[in-house]
């Protein structure tokens, strides 16, 4: 499988979009829901998180979504959008909880972790899972949308670290997730979290240095 980067008039669209949603987010329901969820203003910053008050032309069906870029070093080469509403996705008919743009293929989240200096890499289910693994003190950890979205490339992309460490939802599918890092990584192992429980909800019911504890660092 191969894949083709996004066109500079692309990156350069992409780029415009993640800042007027990053500026819409100041007072917006995302602000609110990412604070409930334990994210500090200096994590919204750094991953640039937003929220789709008024859409770009073409972006009208991501209104009211909390917008995610995706960031590597040519800038902004995709926007995920997340329903933030106070209901399960899953109830609703023809909606879902994750949108992406027609044609964008999945994607490692904080790929730019990648160009550390570290041996040990931290692999998370899952963008809010991701930034608060990052916001915790982890330095160096990547997002992937479940295992369903692991490519073969990715093995790739974290080969060469002294260990890779899943930080595995409390979950059968968070282990499905570790189970698929580990069937291509000698060097994989998981750290998984308490039943049903996710990074960010481990965090905030336990804290920092119990994250820090949980996942090894």
């Amino acid at each position: 499988m191969t894949f083709s980067p996004p066109s500079k008039q692309r990156i350069a669209f992409l780029n415009q979009a993640a800042a007027t949603y990053h500026k819409q987010l100041d007072g917006s329901p995302a602000a609110e829901y990412l604070k409930k969820r334990g994210l500090s203003q200096d994590s919204v910053q750094y991953f640039r998180l937003g929220y789709v008050a008024s859409p770009l032309s073409g972006h009208e069906r991501y209104a009211g979504l909390l917008a995610i870029p995706y960031i590597n070093r040519q800038g902004v080469v995709a926007i995920r959008y997340r329903c933030i509403a106070d209901h399960d996705c899953k109830t609703i008919d023809k909606h879902t909880k994750y949108i992406r743009e027609p044609g964008d293929d999945a994607k490692l989240y904080n790929i730019l972790a990648l160009t550390l200096p570290v041996s040990r890499l931290a692999i998370c289910e899952g963008e809010i899972d991701t930034i608060t693994a990052w916001q915790a003190g982890i330095p160096a950890v990547v997002g992937t949308a479940g295992a369903q979205n692991w490519k073969p490339i990715f093995n790739r992309l974290i080969w060469g670290y002294n260990e890779v460490i899943t930080l595995a939802d409390g979950d059968t599918a968070g282990l499905k997730l570790a189970d698929t890092i580990a069937e291509k990584n000698e060097r994989a192992t998981t750290r998984q979290m308490p039943h049903d429980l996710d990074v960010n909800q481990y965090y905030r019911e336990h804290g920092q240095a119990a994250l820090l504890e949980k996942a090894g660092f």
